[in-house]
């Protein structure tokens, strides 16, 4: 392809639309710079989405490590202190809708900002409580900090990216990166200090990314105004959008369902049926379930890039499918095999979220984007509690999760018959 066609298509996207004048006036460095600069604004945005995700997994569940040692300081039983964080849970679903709303009207990168500032302040305060109440209005106001970054995040890299499903793809790796660094932060910190600094000194480093954060937006190397990609502004006919809304609500809440299930239900499963003929202990189990979702976290990045490069509609449907399949698998797998296929079920369940994400990107109106994550965030929060219900049920009357996990291969299968009827947001590309 020659250079000029390459300038050609740096001129189609309404990212660049300041170079068209720029060519007129025949400033060719001009060109160069805006280009430049727009690339660095997306480095930037990958960076501070990737470390925000990070930030908000390991605020929302460092506590359970910290909880431990509040336990052997208070005195106080562990039930008491874990419904402390009851309210700040509730508020991480439920802070969502508003947050979403806030990013679309206002910024989404502005968001951002509040957030880390206020993860940092809200658990700066959780280090210096003296007693429970304190504690819990400290735990709850950080709970509400944590839902701004699902529908401001998402919304955010979605569309300051030009290679979208990697983006996401890579962005969801760290959700899971930051569950892990907030349990051995904590515990090291604890071992090292005491509980409070373990909720102050990530506090303190929380709040240096929000100002620094702050610091580009002022410099104007993040826009504080919120980025449209122009891949998404051609949303389908208003006659689609009911029935598109209907799949789309049904297939993630079936999708948070099953992972919900697979989440809570994996190291029982191991337990009971290999901890004998394979000799397991608590921390072997421990170390398989830890390997199944390391690799469905790089498997997000996989999925992104197939995103980029495929019909996402093909890539969601065909890991719907492949879950369902999968599900009938592990329901009846008593050997080692058991391990190898509950990562491919999680795999496929963790590899399609770049697709669905951008599936909803295309699918819903523009400026309401950051509301369809918060509602998104909201639905997959909102099914855990029936996920535990029903696997406890299932353990209660039959000591297995057999017919649990055909129940839910049949709803995937029903879930994909649904969701080949979606439109497809673009012809789908190959390689």
């Amino acid at each position: 392809m020659r250079k000029s066609q390459y300038l050609i298509i740096y001129l189609d996207f309404g990212f660049f639309k300041d170079c068209r004048y720029s060519l007129k006036k025949g400033y060719i460095y001009e060109i160069y710079r805006i280009i430049k600069m727009n690339q660095n604004t997306a480095k930037l945005t990958t960076f501070y989405a990737a470390t925000g995700h990070l930030f908000m997994h390991m605020f929302a569940a460092f506590y359970f490590v910290i909880v431990l040692a509040i336990e052997d300081d208070w005195q106080f039983s562990y039930d008491e202190l874990i419904n402390l964080w009851f309210l700040g849970s509730l508020l991480v679903g439920l802070g969502a809708i508003p947050s979403g709303w806030l990013s679309d009207r206002w910024s989404r990168s502005g968001m951002m900002a509040i957030m880390f500032i206020g993860l940092g302040l809200a658990s700066i305060s959780c280090g210096l409580s003296a007693n429970k109440f304190y504690l819990l209005i400290s735990l709850s106001i950080l709970g509400l900090f944590c839902s701004i970054y699902h529908p401001a995040g998402i919304a955010w890299v979605v569309n300051s990216s030009m290679a979208t499903g990697r983006a996401l793809g890579f962005n969801n790796i760290f959700g899971g990166v930051g569950i892990g660094i907030g349990a051995l932060s904590s515990g090291i910190i604890i071992d090292c200090l005491n509980w409070q600094m373990a909720f102050i000194i990530p506090g303190i480093v929380s709040i240096f990314f929000g100002v620094l954060l702050t610091w580009h937006i002022i410099s104007k190397s993040i826009p504080i105004k919120n980025i449209t990609s122009e891949k998404f502004k051609e949303n389908p006919p208003n006659g689609d959008y009911f029935k598109i809304i209907i799949i789309m609500l049904i297939s993630i809440t079936c999708m948070g369902f099953i992972f919900q299930i697979l989440q809570t239900s994996i190291p029982k499963v191991i337990d009971i049926r290999l901890s004998e003929s394979l000799n397991l202990d608590t921390a072997k189990i421990g170390m398989a379930v830890a390997s199944i979702y390391i690799v469905s976290g790089l498997m997000n990045y996989i999925g992104g890039i197939l995103a980029d490069n495929y019909s996402e509609k093909i890539i969601y449907v065909s890991g719907i499918f492949g879950q369902a399949i999968l599900l009938f698998i592990v329901a009846s797998t008593s050997n080692y095999l058991l391990i190898v296929f509950a990562l491919m079920t999680v795999a496929f369940n963790s590899s399609i979220l770049p697709a669905e994400n951008v599936l909803l990107a295309k699918f819903s109106p523009e400026k309401y984007q950051g509301l369809v994550y918060g509602l998104k965030f909201i639905v997959s929060f909102a099914i855990a509690p029936i996920a535990v219900l029903l696997i406890s049920k299932s353990y209660e009357i039959t000591s297995e999760f057999v017919y649990l996990y055909m129940g839910c291969g049949f709803i995937m299968i029903l879930v994909f018959m649904m969701a080949i009827s979606l439109p497809y947001a673009h012809k789908p590309k190959t390689i």
